[in-house]
This record gives structure tokens, sequence and C-alpha cells, in this order.
């Protein structure tokens, strides 16, 4: 997922009541390591953050996220990729000449470019559906421009972020220096909520940021939640929220993590969550 998508899980979850996530407060906070590229560091130490303070705990949400779409809706360790965006991404394997082959033909990126893989450029479009789903079926305009805003002040002063990642001791997989600021021009430029996810697929597939190529993008996007139906996209987002609402009962290691940090029981939003049901994430009726 991207901007949106996880804005509105975290919305959604309640796991943030005093934050309004649906109106993108915070939204930065909560996308730090699609930011700064720290999720080969997450999916092995993020979880020991929870309960440090709010924004550790929105990176934490944050991981959550990615690891359901990634790895499924109960955590087993990062060893094998079962989530839904690898399960549907044979929508559009076989295509990948294709979009890139176009690309190249449009003059949209340069022909000879280092192509992202076959399964991880698959992967990524199969994942960010869910934001255009998200974008082409609810009015997301105040998350947009507070993310938005909240991006071009982060261009200009990234003091935040950088003390962020020090206090956490977060290790990024890409530059500190140009990541963020990569990231943050792509926010900065969107004109729709939509468009926050198409220009990171186009800076991500190395191109251009024109509109034509971004209603290309879009085309794939719809394409992919269309094929795939609106239930079954209900169900991917039900699976997100609660796996956030209650990321112990699906298996997250938090408890044990906080409790080693802390000395004791955790003392976080998720506290106290994995016997509600026995420990298998169910929630009860008037829940997410």
């Amino acid at each position: 997922m991207f901007v949106l998508g996880h804005l509105v899980c975290g919305h959604e979850s309640r796991t943030f009541p005093d934050l309004a996530l649906d109106e993108g407060e915070e939204g930065l906070a909560a996308l730090l390591p699609d930011m700064i590229s720290c999720h080969d560091w997450g999916y092995h130490r993020a979880w020991r953050l929870v309960g440090a303070d709010r924004q550790a705990d929105l990176i934490v949400a944050h991981m959550i996220g990615d690891a359901v779409v990634h790895f499924g809706d109960r955590w087993r360790g990062d060893h094998r990729k079962r989530g839904w965006a690898y399960r549907r991404m044979g929508l559009v394997t076989r295509r990948y000449d294709e979009f890139f082959t176009h690309a190249e033909h449009a003059g949209w990126r340069p022909a000879g470019r280092t192509r992202d893989s076959r399964r991880g450029w698959a992967h990524t479009l199969v994942e960010y559906s869910i934001d255009q789903w998200l974008a082409d079926r609810r009015d997301l305009t105040r998350a947009f421009l507070a993310v938005g805003a909240a991006a071009r002040q982060t261009e200009r002063k990234m003091s935040w972020l950088l003390d962020l990642v020090a206090s956490h001791a977060i290790e990024p997989s890409k530059p500190l220096a140009t990541q963020p600021l990569r990231y943050c021009g792509a926010l900065a430029r969107a004109r729709t909520p939509d468009e926050f996810h198409l220009r990171g697929l186009a800076l991500k597939f190395g191109l251009r940021e024109d509109a034509e190529v971004l209603d290309w993008l879009r085309g794939w996007l719809r394409a992919i939640w269309q094929a795939v139906g609106e239930e079954e996209m209900r169900q991917v987002l039900r699976d997100l929220v609660a796996a956030l609402a209650d990321p112990v009962g699906h298996n997250y290691p938090l408890e044990i993590a906080a409790a080693a940090k802390l000395g004791g029981p955790p003392a976080s939003r998720w506290s106290g969550l994995s016997t509600v049901a026995g420990g298998t994430g169910e929630r009860g009726a008037d829940e997410p």
C-alpha cells in the first residue's frame, strides 16, 4: 500500500483515536517506512518500538499493514510471501514486457534503463490497486491536503524526520539525504488524492510524471481492482483493519518485544488484546 491505504486502515482500526488519520493528521509519521525505505529493518525490528511513543506506534502500524499485504493476515515471520498482493499478482505478471516496452516506446522512460523484477513490479501494482480502489470510492480530500502540506514542509525542513530516525535507531535501506526528498517531492506534486500513489509508481518504475503517464498507470490499477471485484477488495480492507486493531491476536510479537524493552507488560494502545478472543484475532460484531 501507499499513502491512502495506510491512513484509511489506521483510521478504521480505531487504533489511534487521538488522531484524525482520515484527515491526514500525522500522516507522514505513519508513512515513514516508505519515506526512508526501511522495510528490511522493519520486518525484523520495528516491533520493539511498540509503546515508545505515538510516532513509534505509527511506524509499527505501517509495518503491520505492509506485512499483511505481503505475508498474510497472520504473522509467521518474513520467510514466505503469501499475502494478497502475491496471491493476486498473476493478474498482471504476464504483461510485464508489455508495460515496460510501451513506456519505453512512448518515451516515458529511458530505453535500456534497468527494470524492476517481474515479481517486484507485479506485486507492487496489485498492492497499489488498494489505494486506487479507495481513491475511486471515497472522498479523501482532507487527507490529501494535509499530507501534501506536510510533505512540502518536510521538503523545507527534515529535522523531525532525522530526529525520529536517530531516536529509534531506524536503519534505512536508501540514502537519508535523498530518499525522503524524492518521496516528499512526489507527494507535494500530487494534484488529486490518487496522484500520491500514481506519482510514487512513476518514481519507482522510472517513468515521467506527465498527466498522460499518470492516467495510463491509473488504468492499470483500476483494471486490477475491477478484475478482483468489490467484495474481495472490501475483504482485503477488513483483513488489514482487523490485524491493525489486534496485532497480538494476529501473532505479531508486540507483547514480547515491549516487555523485553520496558521490563513489564507493554504500555501501548495494543495492550491486552491477544487474550480477548483466545489469541485468534477475532473481533466483536460491532468492531472492524
